[in-house]
């Protein structure tokens, strides 16, 4: 009989009970499994009660039968899960800004966020202060004119007819906006300026160094060179052309402009990878990215999607630094535990979250057993990696991205695996470009020329492969199911190619 088995059996003699992380495992599963019920459907308090009830009945009970206790205890945590979702939706009143949906008011609120610029208008998320004479809280989001500008801070009297937001299509904008705690819109508002600087002042400072980054890009680049490097960098996407942006949804490397857990933990990999090419040790490499990832944070705002995006990223290095996915995994249930609790509208309603989660598992799990099958493919300065680390990532996230978006790019792996590489090297670049440019432009420019270059062959091969016919395909909406079946599949591929590891760890009968 191996150790395993005996060690197995003499816990079972001794009626040890499951381990405390397996115990943690579980009912945080079930409190998961809670807020995801509640944001599908709206529960009755009496049947969180109810359920709370049982569950403490059933635990009680048979607390001696570990399953049943599990399983109980599993219960009041699912009716926890839901509670923490009811506790997150406003009860809306005179209080509350979306009280007064569906009317012509004037209300004051001071600018809660840096101004989404986009081509043709701005979007203002405004922290409400009052409304009419009467006091009143939440948020409104204002769609208003390019100019005049509006900053982080600034103390406005707004007028308009207040909306509630609606479905755009298959579009739950709704449920988008309502993750960030916005369940009022505005549109073509009359607008007074009351007064400046009235924000926190760590964010002004946060705010003030990004219009920095802002303006110090413009000069240095070329469009759309310039609004790529913005995208990438500070994860702004004014000013890139829509043919653009066509060729990289056709080609599956939108990502790579938009600031989520998705691009930041691929990045932070390739980032490893170079290092370790270039024989910096693992324990410095692996400090030198997180301080990049910090410094990244500040430089976008540090808002808290960035924040999400940026503590993913860290558990991956983490993953790559420690060896062990299960160690790294009671890490990432803990994280994605503290995400909900924080905000438990972005399970089912961010879909840069569920990327983000998704693409750390895959880096995590997947990308080890994609590493077996290519051990005959040659290695050549990390290519090898950087192709399993891309295509772990794109294995766990395409359920996701077919539900939500409709489409399946037939080219993304190759064109992922072309440009990925240069991205962290476009980051670091186009960073001394721009910090070169804050001390002097001609510096900047010089160094400009580089980025330039680098990210011009990522658009041209955007624009090759998205020209292509056959780049990608549009699928029907697809039924939520279909995400179910993918991930059982995908759960069956892990489970076959480990099978002979997570059956040695089984107490042997």
């Amino acid at each position: 009989m191996s150790d395993v088995c005996l060690n197995a059996d003499v816990g079972h003699l001794n009626g040890s009970n499951m381990s405390k992380s397996k115990t943690f495992l579980f009912l945080s599963l079930f409190f998961i499994l809670g807020i995801l019920v509640r944001s599908l459907r709206e529960i009755l308090f009496f049947y969180i009660y109810a359920i709370t009830l049982l569950g403490l009945a059933g635990a009680i009970i048979f607390w001696k039968n570990q399953k049943i206790r599990i399983i109980s205890l599993g219960l009041v945590f699912v009716a926890l899960g839901i509670f923490r979702y009811n506790l997150s939706v406003p009860r809306v009143d005179e209080s509350r800004i979306e009280f007064y949906n569906g009317q012509k008011i004037t209300f004051v609120g001071v600018v809660n966020e840096d101004a989404d610029v986009r081509l043709d208008h701005a979007k203002l998320k405004i922290k409400v202060e009052s409304a009419g004479k009467k006091k009143a809280g939440g948020l409104v989001l204002v769609k208003t004119e390019l100019y005049p500008k509006y900053d982080y801070g600034d103390r406005l009297e707004i007028k308009c007819d207040l909306q509630k937001p609606e479905k755009i299509e298959n579009f739950d904008y709704d449920n988008y906006l309502a993750r960030y705690d916005i369940y009022s819109v505005c549109y073509s508002p009359t607008i007074i300026l009351i007064s400046s600087g009235n924000g926190n002042f760590t964010f002004k400072g946060l705010y003030f160094v990004k219009r920095q980054f802002t303006d110090a890009i413009n000069q240095i680049l070329p469009e759309p060179q310039a609004s790529f490097l913005a995208g990438i960098l500070i994860g702004a996407r004014r000013g890139i052309p829509q043919d653009l942006m066509n060729n990289f949804n056709r080609t599956g490397i939108t990502h790579i402009i938009a600031i989520s857990g998705y691009n930041i933990t691929i990045v932070a990999v390739l980032l490893m990878i170079i290092f370790r090419n270039l024989y910096i040790p693992r324990k410095k490499a692996f400090w030198l990215i997180v301080a990049c990832i910090i410094l990244f944070t500040i430089i976008t705002g540090a808002s808290a999607s960035v924040v999400r995006a940026s503590i993913m990223g860290i558990v991956v290095l983490l993953a790559k630094q420690i060896g062990r996915a299960s160690k790294v995994f009671n890490v990432l249930v803990i994280v994605g535990l503290a995400m909900l609790l924080a905000n438990p509208k972005i399970l089912a309603f961010d879909v840069g979250f569920q990327l983000s989660f998704m693409a750390t598992i895959g880096l995590i799990y997947i990308s080890p057993i994609l590493e077996k099958y290519a051990e005959k493919i040659p290695e050549f300065f990390g290519i090898k990696e950087a192709l399993t680390t891309t295509l772990s990532a794109i294995i766990m996230t395409t359920p996701i991205i077919l539900y939500s978006f409709g489409r399946f790019s037939i080219v993304a792996p190759i064109v992922n695996v072309l440009v990925l590489p240069v991205i962290p090297v476009a980051m670091a670049v186009g960073f001394a470009a721009v910090v070169g440019g804050l001390v002097w432009i001609k510096i900047g420019q010089v160094i400009g020329w580089a980025v330039w270059f680098i990210l011009g062959y990522v658009v041209l091969i955007a624009e090759w492969f998205g020209n292509l016919p056959w780049a990608s395909i549009e699928v029907q909406k697809l039924h939520w199911s279909w995400i179910v079946f993918s991930y059982i599949i995908i759960g069956w591929f892990y489970y076959f190619n480990n099978k002979k590891d997570l059956l040695s760890k089984r107490p042997c009968n």
